[in-house]
């Protein structure tokens, strides 16, 4: 079988287990391999090792632990695969600050600004950022380390209520809350700087913990995976519809239900395409995939924020309803190929819930995932807590008890299927 002259991939800290399917269907397509070896910091190893352990393809894959501290280490490492590597990956958010100590070693390759890594990391940065280059994308924003006895009334001469509080530096809305009033965002506000250190260490965060409080915005929110060569230039996915927890009647605002085809018009898809153009020219982000979710309000398009890396769960999305090998494009386009685009429409309609319990507390019961099995939709489910575990909102750094991912053809039949699923489903809790 023919392989490429350079054929390695390098991916920092972990990967994902939907790419080794990925890259036999591209091997099986056109006949080139391309192979993965897995970087991984020294002092996060084991951690790494645990949270894949249900990755059954580790052991074919060379994993090297490298001191991301030396920079002997890394050129060590490096000199083994040097003259047959096409692209260095980090599809984990979490993996980032290795990332950016990569880059000054491999000048050969298509690489991202280790800035533009941070702009793109630090939600901080990105409003900064994003702000500079067109005021309209971003909400007001205010910065808060400690509660100080000022500090709500500085926020109340910023930006009226309600407001949210965030993480600078988390994503899945982990420890996101909404406040409606000063006594809200006070209780908010301590409750997350609470559990922010313990958020960040679980999620293997290397940055200094801080939080954000945002002007509430109202609309209706989207995603877009967009492909950004190293010129800069854009070759966007079709939009994703994202359900909050919020949305659903819940006060949490984590990805409830991701939804695509969405129902954007052909006008309203072009004005997100340009809000992450701008949002690209504003980070200068170049040489990768990123994940951008967006608010479509009566006042135009505004950024949540900006992942460099592929969003969660995308890859299954995007090859069940369009047929795109979205793991192995990311690849191509930071190596500076050509990514594969099929030109047919859509073969159908993928939705993914993250399912959380009403209430917090110790799981006495779970039932309905067995009717959920028989449904005509049904591709996969996930079950991260069993009875016994407690069950923690996303807003105090819980998990998802369920992920769950359906598929049909037909968009009623979907639907169908989605209400008999959130029908069957139901959570005790203790």
């Amino acid at each position: 079988m023919k392989k490429t002259s350079k054929n390695i991939v390098i991916f920092v800290n972990a990967i994902r287990p939907a790419t080794f399917m990925a890259l036999d269907k591209y091997e099986s397509e056109t006949g080139k391999t391309l192979r993965p070896v897995v970087f991984v910091d020294t002092t996060i190893r084991e951690r790494i090792l645990d949270q894949n352990g249900q990755n059954k393809h580790l052991d074919e894959v060379p994993f090297l632990s490298v001191d991301f501290n030396s920079s002997d280490s890394i050129k060590h490492a490096l000199d083994k695969y040097k003259k047959d590597i096409v692209a260095v990956v980090s599809q984990y958010e979490n993996s980032m600050h290795e990332f950016q100590k990569l880059i000054p070693h491999v000048p050969y390759l298509n690489m991202p600004s280790v800035d533009s890594i941070t702009w793109s990391t630090e939600k901080k940065f990105m409003r900064e950022k994003i702000g500079d280059y067109d005021t309209k994308l971003v909400p007001e924003h205010h910065e808060v380390h400690e509660l100080h006895r000022t500090t709500i009334n500085d926020i109340e001469n910023k930006m009226k209520y309600p407001v949210i509080v965030k993480p600078s530096g988390l994503e899945g809305s982990l420890l996101v809350a909404k406040a409606n009033n000063r006594q809200e965002l006070e209780s908010n506000i301590t409750k997350s700087l609470n559990h922010i250190q313990e958020a960040y260490d679980t999620w293997i965060k290397r940055q200094k913990p801080f939080l954000l409080i945002e002007e509430f915005m109202e609309g209706s929110m989207y995603s877009i995976d967009t492909y950004v060569n190293n010129l800069g230039e854009c070759t966007h996915l079709p939009s994703v519809l994202v359900v909050t927890g919020h949305d659903s009647g819940q006060q949490d605002f984590y990805g409830y239900m991701r939804l695509t085809p969405s129902s954007l018009s052909s006008s309203e898809e072009n004005g997100a395409r340009k809000a992450v153009e701008a949002t690209v020219n504003a980070l200068g982000v170049k040489s990768l995939t990123i994940h951008v979710e967006l608010m479509h309000t009566k006042n135009g398009w505004k950024i949540i924020e900006l992942g460099p890396r592929i969003g969660g769960y995308r890859h299954d999305m995007y090859f069940k309803a369009y047929g795109i090998n979205h793991i192995v494009n990311d690849i191509l386009n930071r190596a500076g190929e050509d990514i594969i685009l099929p030109a047919h429409k859509p073969l159908g309609n993928s939705a993914v819930f993250n399912i959380y319990a009403d209430s917090e507390g110790t799981i006495k019961r779970l039932n309905g995932i067995e009717k959920i099995k028989t449904l005509q939709s049904f591709v996969s489910v996930k079950q991260n807590l069993s009875v016994g575990d407690k069950a923690v909102y996303a807003r105090h750094n819980g998990v998802a008890i369920f992920e769950i991912e359906l598929f049909n053809k037909v968009q009623e039949k979907l639907q169908k299927d989605i209400d008999s699923m959130e029908s069957a489903i139901n959570i005790e809790i203790a």
